[in-house]
């Protein structure tokens, strides 16, 4: 009966980000709930399982809905008043710097700011962009003059990219481009994430000392989920090429990593490789930013190790109701206004799904290396997240399944030669050559492929801009065939 539950949570939470919601709004729902409980004891036995599955469907919704309705979505900022004035504040440096290109975004909690005569206390966050120099780190406390404003909604070819929610789901409130900023003193964050932040750091300077560019910057991008230093242009052709999921920490690429952990504390007792693997698939997953397909992946492994710990049988498809319910309870924003979020349950529903129904008609495909499973898991994803993608990105690639076929082999065995050679760095610059030798001929393999798919004429094509609704028909006609031929199976 969990299933009704978990339904009726998001759902509630989906309504309430879409549509006003208040008080009435659940008086009413409070009131249906007491005429279902009541009239429940007056039907027949046989009636009561159907209205027992309503009504735990209503109790998740009014759930759901209460959850979104505290969250920030429905609440107002301590910033208001300030939007468009020019005022001095500091604050802390919250998350890890966003170095791009020309500019450095920052993440900063403010603490305090300054009047004429006073100061306020206040507890926000903001993101300001700042110049690549002087550097700041995570932790740092910064005084500030800054101008706030409100995130505006970013048009492209005719698509909407709601800006302002992508925002709020990280708890930041208002931007600050034209930002005056100094420090003031170090070391205020956690010391966990100051550490792993570090370590980080220290690994991918590691890497760039033993790879060239852009094999270096690839690398980092699969093992630490960076991808900035790659460039517009590559990006693209990753984008172009149907493959941008692997410059990005994607869950594969944390199942990747958490099956090496676990592989590594064999030897250990039973309870303390448990106790260790889920300590460090955790930190891992902090260390590499913790996006919402990186936590997803983390919970639904997590959740693997301790069916397997208590010898429980292990079911992808209530892991995945377990990561959407324990994600979206404490950040019921990231439904409908985090598309990496989106795109993670989208996959995921592929793999677990429709993977099975692909793989019956590749019976041709040789099982060798895995790629019967390569080209079923590819084909499945692509069916489901496919026009997400468009939808978002009006890109179609109709290279995406060769391309995904000749490189996704080949990331565990070069995901595992750049850890190598990471670690090696940091002792021994010279030693590190020996497993980069190998890993930069995989990365130089990967990028060949990538940029072939990219270039190819008719490789990939533009859509026109299409409404939520054309969207919404088109994932039913998609679910009803798949729902059809898993019946028939």
């Amino acid at each position: 009966m969990l299933l009704p539950l978990i339904s009726g949570f998001i759902f509630g939470i989906f309504i309430g980000s879409i549509l006003p919601i208040n008080f009435g709004f659940f008086i009413i729902l409070f009131s249906l709930l007491i005429i279902i409980i009541i009239y429940r004891y007056f039907i027949e036995d046989k009636n009561k399982l159907v209205l027992t599955f309503i009504l735990l469907t209503l109790v998740g919704f009014i759930g759901g809905a209460g959850r979104i309705y505290f969250s920030d979505l429905y609440t107002s900022s301590h910033l208001d008043n300030y939007i468009g004035q020019k005022i001095t504040a500091e604050g802390i440096i919250v998350d890890e710097p966003d170095i791009r290109d020309s500019n450095t975004k920052l993440t900063i909690s403010l603490r305090n700011i300054f009047l004429a005569t006073s100061s306020i206390a206040v507890s926000e966050k903001i993101l300001v962009t700042v110049p690549l120099y002087p550097e700041y780190s995570y932790g740092d406390k910064v005084k500030l003059n800054i101008i706030l404003s409100e995130p505006k909604q970013i048009e492209t070819d005719g698509r909407v990219f709601d800006y302002k929610g992508y925002l709020r789901v990280r708890g930041i409130w208002y931007t600050s481009r034209f930002t005056t900023i100094s420090l003031l003193s170090t070391g205020h964050g956690s010391i966990i994430k100051n550490n792993l932040f570090k370590i980080k750091h220290a690994f991918t300077h590691s890497l760039d000392k033993a790879l060239p560019q852009p094999e270096s910057s690839l690398m980092a991008g699969l093992l630490l989920g960076t991808k900035q230093s790659l460039g517009k242009e590559l990006l693209l052709e990753f984008q172009r090429a149907g493959a941008s999921h692997v410059v990005v920490l994607s869950g594969y690429n944390i199942a990747i990593v958490a099956e090496s952990i676990m592989a590594l504390l064999k030897f250990l007792p039973k309870t303390l490789s448990f106790g260790i693997g889920t300590l460090s698939i955790i930190l891992f997953t902090i260390l590499s930013g913790g996006g919402a397909s990186a936590w997803r992946a983390a919970i639904m492994v997590l959740v693997a190790l301790f069916a397997k710990k208590t010898n429980r049988d292990y079911k992808a498809s209530r892991a995945l109701g377990f990561a959407i319910l324990l994600m979206l309870a404490p950040n019921p924003l990231l439904l409908a206004f985090d598309p990496s979020f989106q795109l993670s349950i989208l996959a995921t529903i592929g793999l677990i799904f429709v993977s099975p129904l692909v793989s019956p008609y590749l019976i041709k495909v040789t099982e060798r290396f895995g790629l019967r499973e390569v080209m079923a898991s590819t084909i499945a994803t692509q069916i489901v997240v496919l026009p997400f993608l468009i939808y978002n990105t009006g890109l179609i690639s109709f290279v995406s399944l060769p391309v995904n076929v000749l490189i996704l082999g080949t990331i565990p065995l070069t995901m595992l030669l750049g850890f190598i050679t990471g670690m090696v760095g940091l002792v021994s610059l010279y030693l590190s050559y020996i497993p980069a030798i190998f890993a930069y001929a995989l990365l130089w393999y990967q990028l060949k492929i990538v940029h072939l798919g990219a270039i190819l004429p008719f490789g990939a094509i533009k859509i026109p801009a299409f409404s939520q609704l054309i969207l919404v028909i088109i994932y039913s006609i998609i679910f009803i065939i798949l729902f059809r031929l898993r019946k028939i199976k």
